[in-house]
């Protein structure tokens, strides 16, 4: 049996779809396994026994991946895209299945509920009841080696004991106020090591100023998980580094702001603090804050977090 498993969402939810791939081997030991996602899933599961394939989402690529696939017997999509149910449609594979809340889910042979309640890494695995699987997985998983962990330690002279702080997110309204970030960085018990990608370097240049290793923009994805590997937790917002944490068996602290955990992109090891607001949450993804205010920018208290941090630093 050929399967193919499509993730073509950001890093974060591609972490999170590691349950599904270590479950689907488990229950289909003998199964050809492929996933299909952005380039970067190259660098983020190497080391998985699975055949790998990378779409940029361009129209030609799409009608090439058409042909592609073709000859694998089930989909399991994650991806709520109208282009990912069309494509896998048009592929005409036999078994598709997706979310009742997919678009176009009128395009799967199979439609499994969306429950908001459930961890996306439980929600993806509800993907596995119309095959029957027996087996399921549910903490995400990276792989890094112990070659990678040391050329980290001396590349970037990272501490003994460290915590590594990640302030940026791809949607401005998931970030905890950079003022709080500050003030935080000089109450913590251990040194913090700021990380981040290449277009939050110019917004990073205040941790280096205030004399913290700041890591922003000068890491590769493999060498980034490493660092996290070696951390003693990680405080973030709601994002990727939450869940490359819980995949490398490091607990997290999720600083909420227009999200929510009730969404499902809580840490599976470690605590979240969130704002008291009337209008909290506002979406799992926000592009927008609905009473222009962007009030859960600033409502959470230093304080807080460090009550937080001392329970994530307990596990």
């Amino acid at each position: 049996m050929r399967i193919l498993l499509w993730q073509t969402a950001y890093l974060g939810d591609v972490v999170l779809t590691t349950p599904l791939i270590k479950s689907i081997r488990k229950s289909f030991p003998e199964a050809h396994i492929a996933f299909l996602g952005r380039p970067f899933i190259r660098e983020l599961l190497e080391g998985f026994d699975i055949e790998l394939i990378t779409f940029n989402k361009s129209l030609k690529e799409s009608l090439q991946l058409i042909e592609r696939i073709r000859g694998f017997h089930v989909a399991l999509c994650p991806h709520v895209s109208a282009r990912s149910a069309l494509i896998l449609f048009l592929a005409g594979i036999p078994i598709r299945i997706g979310f009742d809340r997919s678009e176009l889910s009128w395009l799967y042979t199979h439609r499994v509920q969306h429950l908001w309640s459930m961890h996306e890494a439980e929600r993806n695995l509800q993907l596995l009841k119309p095959l029957g699987a027996k087996v399921w997985d549910r903490m995400p998983e990276l792989l890094v080696s112990r070659e990678e962990i040391e050329k980290v330690k001396e590349k970037f002279k990272l501490p003994e004991n460290f915590l590594v702080l990640s302030p940026f997110s791809n949607f401005p309204l998931k970030e905890w106020h950079m003022g709080g970030w500050l003030e935080l960085i000089d109450k913590l018990p251990l040194p913090p090591v700021v990380i981040g990608t290449n277009k939050d370097k110019e917004r990073a240049r205040i941790f280096a100023d205030a004399g913290v290793k700041n890591l922003v923009g000068i890491t590769s994805l493999r060498e980034l998980i490493s660092i996290i590997s070696l951390s003693k937790a990680v405080i973030s917002c709601d994002s990727a580094p939450v869940h490359i944490a819980n995949a490398v068996n490091v607990p997290a602290l999720s600083i909420y702001t227009a999200t929510s955990p009730q969404y499902g992109f809580y840490p599976l090891k470690g605590y979240y603090i969130t704002p008291n607001l009337s209008c909290s949450p506002c979406s799992p993804n926000p592009k927008r804050c609905r009473t222009g205010t962007q009030a859960c920018l600033v409502n959470i208290g230093v304080e807080g977090v460090l009550e937080k941090l001392k329970l994530v630093l307990s596990l």
